[in-house]
């Protein structure tokens, strides 16, 4: 797992005050560790490349004028600093540059004016001519410090950027996206949307909301002259990586199906549901899966068993998934304390309540489900997009509020929490946006809680589990046609991870 931040200028300073790293040693890390990035990915393979890079005005145009200056005499390379230099790092590196340059070539800049005020329209669009024939444009216009909107031009500029047919990077966080921007489908096209983003010294978590899963591209960590462990000390907000991944593999060889726990899901109104997470379970290694039906479910596969009552050896119950809202539930339920997964239809049933006092306990909910937890336990009442906007904020107001219950909020990059320790899932697919995907996730939790695993780890690696599955179909597939069985097939084709 890596650290993740929301502000890493604390650790800068931290890098300055303590370890005696001044601000300008650091930059020159970011400079060197983007040119080793850019030679070892596209240079050394393509020297004649064009190279564009657009700078602003403060730390972040300043880090990649530093990094024009270690390109110049080798590569073709042209900078562009539409808004002048403002911070005292920026002045600095942008007069290393000037004197570096001024004697070969005066025309290393394209302009030096201060503020798009001092521009009339025409040169400014004539100024967008210039950005076309580039083979890689390296975006430094604003850093994690980006607040508030841009002005027209600067949005002008940007969309003039996402036109160009070429490799887009972008320094630390690709301009536009910040901890407080809404990003939707009008607004997104005022972001830079980057093939890869070179992101400085620690993980933030900016980078990892959903809302900019299209921007970001393939997230690549520069390293600022010491380890990733010393800069960036620990956090409670953990990047997953694939090495967390673990299998339950069956190790003793002496075993019966009793000992890998029995799985108990409890279906509804829409029995296909309940089926297609029972037989996630029984696939993720739980060694009996029973559904629990008041009535007869024509054509049960085979391998699952029917039962009117929740089985006495059951060791973690999943429920909830084509429940429907009115539907009956087992009389013992409430007395229970085996683990307990709730999902879909039980959000809105009147022992939700009831059961989230109980311990062990995970919940799986999408944002409108999770919207709608949110208002039934009176935490707050927003909309869909209010959450999307700022996933990680409602998530941990949940999360204080009832730190023994692990929540899986759903999405692009799923959030998984536990009190005040939140996980984030960075290997989402879109190939799962197809109904049946989340009773699938539903029922390998379930099947992991089963053979004893904690809420906190079933929740880990059933979802990972789950995106992989995506990840491996999508290797010989088209996206569009993953369907929930062909998750389940892909769960014992995958291997454990290589350390």
């Amino acid at each position: 797992m890596k650290n993740l931040y929301w502000d890493t200028k604390k650790l800068d300073r931290r890098a300055n005050e303590e370890f005696k790293m001044e601000s300008l040693l650091l930059m020159e890390n970011a400079a060197r560790g983007m040119l080793e990035f850019l030679e070892s990915r596209f240079l050394k393979q393509n020297p004649a490349f064009k190279i564009l890079l657009v700078c602003g005005s403060g730390d972040n145009g300043a880090d990649c004028l530093a990094l024009a200056r270690m390109l110049y005499g080798k590569y073709n390379v042209q900078v562009y600093l539409p808004l002048g230099a403002k911070s005292a790092l920026c002045r600095i590196q942008k007069e290393i540059l000037r004197n570096i340059c001024s004697k070969t070539d005066s025309k290393w800049i394209y302009s030096d004016l201060v503020s798009f005020g001092d521009w009339e329209y025409d040169a400014w669009w004539d100024s967008l001519v210039l950005l076309k024939g580039y083979d890689i444009i390296i975006d430094g216009l604003f850093g994690t410090g980006f607040k508030g909107d841009f002005s027209c031009e600067t949005a002008e500029l940007i969309a003039a950027l996402n036109s160009q047919d070429c490799i887009r990077i972008a320094c630390d966080v690709p301009s536009g996206i910040s901890r407080e921007s809404t990003i939707d489908k009008n607004s997104g096209v005022f972001v830079f949307k980057a093939d890869f983003t070179l992101t400085m010294g620690a993980h933030k978590i900016p980078l990892y909301e959903d809302k900019v899963k299209d921007y970001v591209g393939s997230i690549h960590l520069i390293n600022l002259g010491v380890s990733e462990k010393i800069f960036a000390p620990d956090s409670l907000t953990k990047l997953l990586e694939r090495s967390d991944f673990k299998v339950p593999e069956r190790e003793n060889k002496r075993s019966n199906k009793g000992d890998f726990g029995h799985l108990c899901v409890l279906s509804g109104e829409k029995q296909g549901a309940a089926v297609l997470s029972a037989l996630a379970g029984l696939r993720s290694g739980a060694g009996l899966t029973t559904l629990w039906s008041e009535r007869e479910i024509p054509s049960l596969p085979f391998e699952l068993m029917q039962s009117r009552e929740i089985p006495h050896n059951a060791t973690a119950l999943v429920l909830g998934m084509g429940l429907g809202r009115e539907c009956a539930l087992p009389k013992n339920l409430t007395s229970t304390q085996i683990p307990i997964l709730l999902d879909a239809d039980m959000f809105y049933h009147e022992y939700f309540k009831t059961l989230l006092e109980r311990e062990n306990i995970i919940l799986t909910p999408h944002p409108k489900e999770f919207v709608q937890i949110l208002t039934a336990l009176n935490l707050e009442t927003i909309s869909v997009q209010e959450l999307q906007d700022n996933r990680f904020s409602h998530v941990l107001k949940f999360s204080v509020f009832y730190p023994n219950v692990t929540l899986v909020l759903k999405g692009a990059n799923t959030i998984i929490a536990q009190g005040w320790k939140v996980y984030v899932n960075p290997f989402g697919n879109n190939a799962l946006s197809k109904g049946g995907s989340g009773d699938v996730l539903s029922g390998i939790i379930g099947g992991y809680l089963a053979q004893g695993y904690s809420p906190l780890d079933s929740a880990i690696n059933g979802v990972l589990l789950h995106s992989f599955c995506a990840e491996s179909y999508c290797k010989d597939h088209h996206n569009f046609a993953l369907s929930p069985l062909d998750l389940i097939e892909q769960i014992g084709k995958l291997e454990s991870p290589k350390p």
